[in-house]
């Protein structure tokens, strides 16, 4: 005999995890504090490549249209505005993307917690499906 509720509930898990399970995946190898340190590292990665090609842009383009007499003073000038931008842009960066990850840590810390509840109440399901298939003498609550 089926149980219906219990196979409605088992399809919602199965929905929940398929639509939520590459999300929720890394809170379940990585501690909070490994998981914001690497995604700090990524976006320290990522906003030094993308910096790096902006600042590049506007220097070659100050260099060929903007300065005509240039001197080794413009390129040091240049170079320290760049390194102030930079230090200034990385930091602001990489607490952004720590930030991101912690929340989205937290939501999946989350997601993890409603996903164990419908475990144990599947478990509890399946617990009391033995219980009443179980003869009269053999059960614990007789």
């Amino acid at each position: 005999m089926i149980n219906e509720e219990r196979v409605r509930h088992m399809t919602s898990m199965a929905i929940f995890e398929k639509e939520m399970g590459p999300e929720y995946q890394p809170m379940l190898r990585y501690s909070k504090k490994e998981y914001i340190a690497l995604h700090g590292w990524g976006g320290f990665l990522a906003g030094t490549i993308f910096f790096g090609a902006i600042y590049a842009g506007i220097v070659i383009y100050l260099v060929s249209n903007v300065i005509e007499n240039i001197t080794t003073m413009y390129f040091l000038i240049i170079a320290l505005v760049g390194l102030v931008a930079y230090a200034f842009y990385i930091i602001i960066h990489v607490h952004g993307s720590r930030l991101r990850a912690a929340r989205r840590y937290k939501r999946g810390k989350r997601l993890i917690k409603e996903l164990g509840a419908k475990y144990t109440k599947l478990s509890h399901m399946y617990e009391a499906e033995v219980q009443q298939t179980k003869p009269l003498l053999a059960r614990e609550d007789f």
